[in-house]
This record gives C-alpha cells, structure tokens and sequence, in this order.
C-alpha cells in the first residue's frame, strides 16, 4: 500500500522545517542570529502548512530567545 498524498506532503513539509531549524541552530553557533531568525521563520512556515501546532511553538520559542 502507498501512502496517501497529503501524508507524503506533511511528512516533506515536516522534514523541510526541520532542516531549517537545524541550519539556523549553526548560524546560531557561528554567531549570526539574524539569519537564524529567518530561518526558523521559515520552519514556522512548513510547520503551518503542514498543521505541526507543537513544532511551532517549539520553534517560536526559539526565535523569542534569540530576540532576547
């Protein structure tokens, strides 16, 4: 059996968010908080798309503590 379309489009979107995050997490450790920002941003975009609630306040939380 295969996966249904909307399963495989949550999953890219997911996985696309992730690895936003974790990009900006090595922008954070090469001390560029800007780009971090954007990029995690962009994760909250993939996660909205992909209806994460958890996954964006997770990610909102980590822009908060940047910006502080």
């Amino acid at each position: 059996m295969s996966e249904k379309a909307s399963d495989q489009l949550i999953k890219f979107l997911a996985k696309k968010g992730d690895y936003y995050v974790e990009l900006a997490q090595q922008h954070l450790h090469d001390n560029e908080p800007k780009k971090a920002k954007e990029l995690l941003e962009g994760a909250i975009g993939y996660y909205t798309k992909a209806g994460l609630k958890e996954k964006i306040e997770e990610t909102r939380k980590r822009i908060e503590a940047i910006s502080k």
